[in-house]
């Protein structure tokens, strides 16, 4: 396996992790105290800034060759998907409500911050899944 596919099991394992704490969590929170103490049940999302430590955790070495022309096209090929399925979910983020209350009604603030955490969560769900499912779900004899 890989530096980038360590990388994307990396994202995806702290993904995952972060949401089902801080789901459990909220779930906590507003079971003990109630649904207006919901938002100190969110505090676990901050697991997620773990998600900027792969360079820590997977350092380059020296002498090491960091990308040759297949690791570099399925790098591109994943940013790409990531950035299609992003804005496609932004598209509909932004219509179907439109579509669903209409022209006269209107959508609270505090949702914008959660669309822009959306798309970071999308954004990295997508890429990681696109590194591994292009890799290959095992590895091909490669030495780490």
């Amino acid at each position: 396996m890989n530096r980038i596919q360590k990388i994307a099991w990396y994202q995806l394992i702290v993904i995952i992790a972060g949401l089902l704490i801080t789901g459990a969590a909220v779930a906590v929170v507003v079971h003990a105290k109630g649904s207006e103490y919901a938002h100190f049940g969110l505090i676990p999302l901050l697991l997620l800034a773990l998600v900027h430590f792969d360079r820590v955790f997977f350092p380059l070495k020296a002498g090491q060759i960091v990308f040759d022309e297949r690791d570099d096209m399925i790098r591109k090929k994943a940013v790409t998907m990531a950035y299609t399925v992003f804005w496609v979910a932004f598209i509909l983020g932004c219509i179907v409500p439109y579509l669903i209350l209409g022209p006269r009604s209107s959508i609270s603030v505090g949702v914008l911050p959660l669309m822009v955490f959306c798309a970071a969560i999308i954004i990295r769900i997508v890429w990681s899944v696109a590194v591994i499912v292009q890799y290959g779900l095992g590895g091909k004899g490669e030495k780490s």
